[in-house]
């Protein structure tokens, strides 16, 4: 090298331009050691000292970039600022910024593409060390959309057309340093097939964090794919949404040193639209509906790949996220302090995974040969509320670890949408060929919702394959499965595979599996490992199935524990959670607070030796022990169901619960125990005497079917044992028969209850036993249960063996309280009962006189006085609106032309007798007429009546019986000296119905009636007036005559017991006396009077205002009368009987008030009159208005 002028090296001048660093020379030049050595202390320097920069692209760009040569053909940082873009369209198989250097890359403007295939936004080669961080937008999309090509209202074709479209894509075959964020607010939305949002092919040394939306529309699109393994955390808090044949939304298939936790919105299908299906209820089902196949092309159809898979190992496990308490308390709103797990649920995102087709929502499977082990989650909770207000919303507010390697608090949720798609929501599974297995460390915690849901295909919740470790599951969410079939297909919520391992259920949750449609199979808890050993339930097990608008076909099965595959046996318990916190608000923290824990659908036990306890809530369904010793104990608690033992040994613990269903204990030995107020109904059967029963202050009700066969019997502490006997099938052999002792307690209530009626005595054997221990002096037979209409009495009997039996007499007429109608009836209402199982087997339900003559009534129809009485009553009235205007003409100066209406209330009541019952009777009535003098006589006229009422007899029940009535009648009134004599003849038409409501026990008819008849009526009256001045008395005698003839009808009935009834005729003759008092004012007038007006009257009077006031009594008697009587059978039947009034129309005494004013012109009258005698009563309150013209 030659020599260097030094003096021009005095000043060295470096400067930055264009990204680039440069150096100029000014002023004397220094030898080249020199400069060499400044340059080198100088650029050391500036290394130090300044920052780093980056390539910056600040506007939009057609050109790729390449880290290794960003900074004209140097290694550079890129960074895409908010108005920068680089725009690949039109440039097919081009990247828009690819890494192949030590470089990191900041997108906070746009990478697009529009109609371009096999394009990158971001493409990353193995072997480098970098950074890449999302904020922006990076849209790969084309320009298409579907249309109706076949004219059906629907569009068509592929939901894309371009292909190979890569939002970022990590070079397979390495590994890469540094961290994946797509940060808050980005979007990475793809349209194409073969294409992906984020495809990672080498392992990632860093963490992925997603905090941005991803959007991935095409066939065997991809959202996120982790296919090595990742060094760090996996964060998905931003959605990620995969559209498209076989599209998945997030693979990760290396191991994840760290923790996976999912925080948002994620979404798989291949359908073009998850909110409209082909599937109709069949309820809205008609003619019109479409067919099947016309309702979804098939192009519409396609289905999915998964929502998230994982086939790597967890080292920190998996956490789909979401409130750790949903209940907060009082005391927890003012508590500010965070220094438990719930404390940061405001902290915390919901995680949702979605997968609209037959994938799984979530699949978690392992590859032949790899053993998967998700360890125990650890939990990152970061400020995401900004609680310091620093603006950093990723800061770690803390850490919590957990036991198990899964959790979920969100919504794992699978849904066929469409009919023939399966779905299932969490898949768990090893590799097919056996050799790859899967360990979740701690088990499974779901605190969130676990759904899947298929339609005309079955559906899983939770399925745990072949090749599975699982320990523990955890359930205070949901875990359901439901479909809704018109066949066989299956719901099933936990599916435990054989060959895999599920050793204990601890549910706080529901655990559901539902069919709509009885056809369907549902089942909670199915266990084909034989490695569940231990369930404990605090909240509801439950198999359904529910009606979908058809009948039941009696198909399906409805089951809540299914472990029938076990040898080694399992232990089931239930209890009542043990409450820590006011829930429902009542300042106090007790059972309220929690729910009741319940078990709806059958229980199904294997070979081995099992145990159920149900300790607290409920239990509905079958339960089937197997071959092994069976332990079944209940307290306090509720079993509707049957239950079977198989096995040689048991042990059956009943206290303070109530059971409803048979009992078939085989031939096993062991022991039976009833205690402390429990309730059994059902069938007990036993093939052996092998088993020792206890019953304790309880009560047995023991069906008809039973037939016990016990080594040793014994009851006390005021047990009841109820039998259930079939008269007509009588039972040969005991209920109880028992080998050794039976020892019934003194105080021990036997209480039969009958199914059917005959007609005659009978007797049944109760128990038998080697030795019988019973005290018929102090033992009791209940009168609550025993049928009024047997005599019932306990008998002893000993021979070989010592019995007990109950001996039925049937009572007399007499004994049963039955009045003559009544009596006449029995033999025919007896027969009914004999040949209608449900009539015969509701009447042995009445135990009390009353419940039986209150039934027995409601039996019979009408069989009183009442119709005649009532309308007797309404024809009275009639004619006493006569007589009343009659009285206004005989006031007047003048006779004839005289218009007048009346309208009456009537009400006639009868006591009864021992005979009868009684009656009350009530109704309307309107009276009106027109008289005019004629052919020398006052007054002749002519009038009309209407009544509608209504009568009850007084039998209990309800039985009323309806009358309308219109009629038509001619009348005349003439003066003889000082004597007025009064004529009425009347005929009406009656339109009657009954209706009679007959309900007891659970029997329920009612029957109605409808027929005609017809009333003649007639009347004669002979009065006088004296007295002077205003002070008037008027003697009167009478006599009436009224006849009601009523066809014969039969009854209709809508369960039976309707009636045939012949016609009845009855009438009744009466003569009255009585006298009058009465008080007359009128401006005028003149204080005497003859005639029917006053001697003084002047036309000029006529128009002066008259009032008058009476008061009428009497006495009434019956010369003559023909009672109700007719014949009467049951419909269907050849019985029949008569029925006829037992009352008696005594005398009776009679009294009126009235009230009259007006003028000649006008004249408004009220009155009250009553009959009385000593067990009948008949009012009539009225209203009349006289017209004079």
């Amino acid at each position: 090298m030659g020599q260097v002028d030094l003096e021009r090296a005095n000043m060295n001048i470096f400067s930055l331009n264009n990204n680039h660093l440069r150096m100029h020379a000014s002023g004397p030049q220094a030898s080249a050691p020199e400069v060499v050595a400044r340059g080198l202390i100088i650029v050391l320097g500036m290394a130090t000292a300044l920052p780093a920069w980056a390539v910056e692209i600040e506007e939009s760009t057609v050109a790729p970039v390449e880290t290794s040569t960003a900074n004209d053909g140097q290694p550079d940082d890129i960074t895409i600022t908010e108005d920068g873009e680089i725009d690949l369209s039109d440039l097919p198989g081009t990247t828009a910024i690819t890494v192949d250097s030590d470089n990191t890359i900041t997108n906070d403007g746009e990478i697009l593409a529009e109609d371009t295939d096999y394009v990158t936004a971001i493409a990353v080669r193995t072997g480098t060390t970098t950074g890449i961080t999302h904020t922006g937008s990076i849209e790969l999309s084309e320009d298409y959309d579907r249309e109706d090509e076949d004219d059906d209202d629907d569009v068509d074709g592929p939901l894309a057309i371009g292909t190979n479209r890569v939002g970022i894509d990590v070079e397979n075959g390495g590994t890469i340093t540094g961290n994946i964020l797509l940060d808050h607010g980005s979007t990475l939305y793809i349209e194409g097939n073969d294409s992906a949002g984020v495809r990672i092919g080498s392992a990632l040394d860093g963490d992925y964090t997603q905090q941005g939306t991803i959007s991935v529309i095409g066939d065997n699109a991809l959202g996120l794919s982790l296919e090595d393994d990742v060094a760090s955390d996996v964060l998905i808090s931003g959605a990620i949404t995969v559209q498209g044949e076989n599209a998945s939304a997030v693979t990760i298939d290396g191991d994840v040193s760290g923790n996976v936790t999912i925080e948002s919105s994620i979404s798989s299908t291949g359908f073009t639209s998850t909110s409209s299906s082909n599937y109709i209820a069949p309820v809205y089902i008609d003619d019109d509906t479409e067919a099947v196949e016309d309702r979804r092309d098939a192009d519409d159809l396609y289905d999915n790949a998964n929502g998230v898979r994982i086939t790597g190992s967890l080292g920190q496990g998996l956490l789909i996220n979401g409130a750790v308490d949903d209940f907060t308390s009082e005391e927890d709103e003012d508590d500010e302090t965070k220094d438990t797990v719930d404390d940061f649920d405001e902290n915390r995102t919901a995680g949702r995974i979605y997968s609209y087709g037959s994938a799984p929502a979530l699949a978690i499977e392992a590859n032949a040969g790899e053993n998967v082990v998700f360890s125990s989650v650890v939990e990152t909770v970061r400020d995401t509320t900004d609680d310091d207000d620093d603006d950093d919303v990723d800061e770690v507010l803390a850490t919590f670890s957990f036991d198990q390697g899964l959790i979920n608090r969100g919504t794992i949720y699978a849904s066929g949408v469409n009919i023939g798609f399966d779905a299932t929501a969490l898949s768990i599974s090893g590799s097919e060929d056996g050799t790859g297995t899967v360990t979740i460390d701690g088990g499974i915690l779901n605190s969130g919702t676990i759904q899947g849901t298929a339609y005309e295909a079955s559906a899983v919740g939770l399925l745990l394959g072949n090749g599975t470790a699982i320990g523990t599951l955890e359930n205070s969410g949901s875990i359901a499965a439901t479909t809704y079939t018109l066949t066989d297909d299956t719901a099933k919520a936990l599916f435990i595979s054989n060959g895999s391992t599920l050793e204990a259920i601890l549910n706080s949750g529901s655990i559901t599996a539902s069919s709509n449609g009885y056809g369907g199979a549902a089942t909670a808890i199915t266990d084909e490992s034989d490695t569940l050993r231990y369930i404990t339930n605090t909240g509801a097990i439950s198999g359904l199935l529910i009606s979908d608008g058809r009948e039941d076909s009696e198909t399906g099965s409805s089951i809540a524990i299914d472990l029938s595959a076990q040898t080694a046996g399992a232990t089931i318990i239930q209890y009542q959670e043990t409450p820590t916190e006011d829930v429902n608000g009542d300042d106090e923290i007790d059972e309220d607070d929690v729910t009741e824990p319940t078990i709806y659908g059958d229980v199904r036990f294997g070979t081995g030796d099992d145990i159920l306890q149900i300790l607290d809530g409920g239990l509905a369904g079958d339960i089937y022990f197997g071959a092994g010793a069976a332990t079944f104990d209940l307290s306090d608690a509720e079993f509707l169901g049957d239950t079977y033992f198989e096995g040689d040994t048991l042990s059956l613990y009943i206290e303070e619960s109530e059971i409803e269903g048979d009992f078939d204990f085989g031939s096993a030995s062991g022991t039976i125990d009833f205690l402390s107020s429990s309730l059994l109904t059902g069938n007990l059967t036993s093939d052996a005497y092998r088993l020792a029963a206890t019953i304790s202050d309880s009560e047995i009700v023991l069906l008809e079917d039973t037939s016990l066969q016990l080594a040793s019997l014994s009851v006390t502490d005021g047990s009841t044992l109820e039998f259930e006997i079939d008269p007509q099938n009588l039972r040969t052999t005991a209920f109880l028969s028992v080998s050794g002792t039976a020892a019934l307690g003194s105080d021990t209530l036997v209480r039969p209850t009958l199914t059917s009626f005959i007609d005659g005595d009978f007797a049944v054997t109760l128990i038998e036993a080697g030795t019988l221990i019973y005290d018929e002096e102090t033992a009791e037979l209940s009168t609550e249960n025993i049928p009024w209409i047997y005599n019932v009495s306990l008998e002893t009997e000993t021979s070989d063996t010592d019995k007990l039996n109950l001996d039925f007499r049937l009572k007399t007429a007499e004994e049963l309280s039955l009045d003559t109608n009544q009596s006449r009836a029995l033999s025919a209402i007896l027969n009914v009962a004999t040949s209608d199982d449900d009539v015969g087997s509701a009447i042995t339900q009445l135990s009390t006189e009353h419940d039986f003559l209150e039934a027995y009534n409601l039996l019979l129809p009408q069989r009183t006085d009442a119709a005649t009485r009532y309308l007797e009553s309404q024809s009275n009235a009639a004619f006493g609106a006569l007589r009343s205007h009659l009285e206004f003409t005989r006031s007047s100066s003048e006779s004839g032309n005289g218009a007048w209406v009346q309208e009456t209330y009537s009400h006639v009541s009868y006591d009864g007798s021992d005979d009868g019952p009684g009656y009350d009777g009530r109704g309307l009535g309107i009276a009106l007429g027109y008289d005019r003098s004629l052919l020398g006589i006052d007054a002749i006229g002519i009038m009309g009546t209407m009544s509608d009422g209504k009568f009850e007899e007084k039998t209990g029940g309800e039985n009323p019986v309806t009358m309308k009535s219109l009629g038509v009648g001619v009348y005349a009134t003439e003066q003889i000296g000082r004597v007025n004599l009064q004529a009425v003849g009347q005929i009406a038409k009656v339109d009657h119905s009954s209706y009679r409501e007959i309900e007891f026990d659970e029997y329920v008819s009612e029957v109605s009636g409808t027929w005609d008849g017809m009333t003649t009526a007639a009347s004669l009256l002979a009065s006088t007036e004296f007295g002077s001045g205003a002070f008037r008395m008027t003697p009167s005698i009478g006599l009436d005559y009224f006849k009601l003839d009523q066809d014969g009808y039969s009854e209709t009935a809508s369960n039976g017991l309707n009636l045939w009834v012949s016609d009845a005729s009855t009438d009744r003759v009466t003569a009255d006396a009585g006298i009058g008092f009465a008080y007359v004012w009128r401006e005028g007038a003149d204080s005497s009077r003859t005639g029917p007006a006053y001697t003084s009257y002047n036309n000029s009077n006529r128009y002066r205002p008259m009032v008058r006031a009476g008061l009428d009594i009497g006495y009434r008697s019956t010369l003559s009368s023909t009672p109700y009587e007719v014949d009467a059978g049951f419909v269907g039947y050849e019985d029949r009987f008569t029925l006829s009034a037992t009352e008696v129309f005594e005398d009776a005494a009679t009294v009126g008030l009235s009230l009259l004013a007006g003028s000649e012109l006008l004249k408004i009258r009220f009155g009250v009159d009553g009959e009385f005698s000593t067990d009948s009563t008949a009012l009539t309150a009225n209203a009349a208005v006289k017209l004079r013209f």
